[in-house]
């Protein structure tokens, strides 16, 4: 049973609910800058504190060596009521130094080409003289953001469960190395140096099975750093039919759900909109939590979820589950450990088993062991 929490409510307050290290990934586009009725601030100063504050939020909650994709825009705004002050805010650039200065270490930076605008507001009466050209925004930009907290908790081999390791620095900054040393070990280096590894390459290790493959024509789509797609067409004749201002397209969920997490993993999204990441979530098997300000909304989310679930599908083996729930009955929320690697499960497990010699016999029951 997959659990999709649709939860009513400011993130600045929800988030601060939910515990440390629970979230296997967070995919979001937050509300720009004055750009929406929705998205009002009196100054940018406030909307970034706002931000900056849910930023902090999530890189607590976000389990160790997970990831946080950031889709964002830049925009013209103007900072205050006179006409001249209108402005372009690069948020792209804002929130990348604010994530850095939070603690997430900045990876990739995906240009998403929205294709050819219908507007052309830009072209000022096609004024051919200088200093009346600008360019009109056709991109925004998808932020990689990695956490990666120096834990020294001492994990046991994964090869043959011996916690008899020693500290091998670093394989990068924040994700603590080991190196086995137990010598009946079967995986030696040739030098007889032991197993080398740390809790990401164990995880990214036990996480590869079939259920999680990536497809090659979403790995050829998202091959470069700049990707193009069109955006949700929302407006038909004269009527909204996405029933939000700034829908988000499936594409990019779908991209940082099957590239940054496994099934089984809880997906959060702490402006959720319509609803759009728990949708994708859903048809992925993964558990979702979505949090949304605006109660209408959060219908538009609930009916297009319950309407995915009446589907007819070849594959329709996964039931799903969908709690509405608002700052009053948030502990209602049960967040699943993941089930690739949890670092207490996986210590437990390990000493369970306790330390045997391991020789090539062994070889069955060991690959029995590291399935679990």
């Amino acid at each position: 049973m997959a659990n999709n929490y649709l939860i009513k409510g400011d993130s600045k307050e929800i988030l601060k609910n939910l515990s440390n290290n629970s979230i296997h990934l967070v995919v979001t586009s937050p509300p720009y800058f004055n750009a929406r009725e929705y998205s009002q601030w009196e100054k940018l100063d406030d909307y970034l504190n706002d931000m900056r504050n849910i930023f902090k939020e999530i890189f607590r909650i976000l389990n160790n060596h997970r990831v946080f994709v950031l889709n964002v825009g830049d925009v013209q705004c103007k900072l205050g009521a006179q006409p001249w002050t209108l402005r372009r805010i690069p948020l792209g650039a804002l929130f990348t130094t604010m994530c850095q200065e939070i603690g997430f270490e900045y990876v990739d930076n995906y240009i998403w080409d929205k294709g050819e605008p219908q507007s052309y507001r830009h072209m000022n009466g096609v004024t051919k003289f200088p200093f009346y050209q600008y360019p009109i925004n056709s991109y925004e930009h998808i932020l990689i953001f990695h956490k990666h907290i120096l834990d020294q908790t001492r994990l046991p081999c994964p090869v043959c469960g011996s916690p008899h390791v020693q500290n091998n620095s670093q394989s990068e900054i924040g994700v603590q190395s080991w190196e086995c040393n137990n010598e009946n070990c079967i995986e030696r280096s040739e030098g007889n140096r032991g197993k080398r590894f740390s809790a990401r390459s164990i995880m990214m290790q036990k996480g590869q099975k079939e259920e999680n493959i990536i497809e090659e024509n979403l790995k050829k789509k998202w091959r470069k750093d700049i990707v193009s797609f069109s955006p949700v067409i929302k407006i038909f004749g004269d009527k909204n039919i996405a029933g939000h201002t700034a829908p988000f397209p499936e594409d990019i969920p779908e991209m940082a759900i099957k590239f940054y997490s496994y099934k089984g993993d809880t997906i959060l999204d702490p402006f959720a909109g319509s609803f759009t990441t728990s949708l994708v979530a859903m048809k992925n098997g993964r558990h979702s939590i979505g949090i949304e300000v605006m109660p209408e909304y959060v219908k538009i989310g609930e009916k297009r979820l319950r309407n995915y679930t009446k589907q007819t599908r070849l594959d329709n083996n996964e039931k799903h589950d969908i709690i509405l729930l608002d700052k009053k009955n948030l502990d209602r929320i049960k967040i699943q450990k993941s089930k690739v690697f949890d670092k207490e499960n996986y210590i437990r497990t390990k000493q369970k088993r306790g330390v045997t010699p391991i020789n090539q016999t062994d070889l069955q029951n060991l690959s029995i062991s590291q399935s679990l």
